[in-house]
């Protein structure tokens, strides 16, 4: 199942978020594989694309983007697989 991640992120924690997305806070091993994942820098949001069967592994991952701001996972379907 693919989920919709939204995420904001305070503008004074930029460079922590980034510096944890490029030390491998989205690593696409294990259960619940990144699809894509976006920030727009200026706004303190962001979005990714992931990927799991494990309802498990997609809360353990945004648990930890948690403490940068707020999380909000929305399950999606493939609009032109209907």
């Amino acid at each position: 199942m693919k989920f919709h991640v939204d995420f904001t992120y305070r503008v004074q924690d930029r460079e922590k978020l980034l510096s944890f997305l490029h030390s491998g806070g989205l690593s696409a091993e294990g259960p619940a594989k990144v699809l894509g994942a976006w920030l727009a820098v200026q706004s303190g949001k962001g979005y990714a694309m992931i990927e799991t069967d494990d309802s498990t592994a997609i809360y353990l991952m945004c648990s930890e983007w948690a403490e940068y701001g707020e999380v909000k996972v929305t399950p999606v379907i493939d609009a032109t697989r209907i």
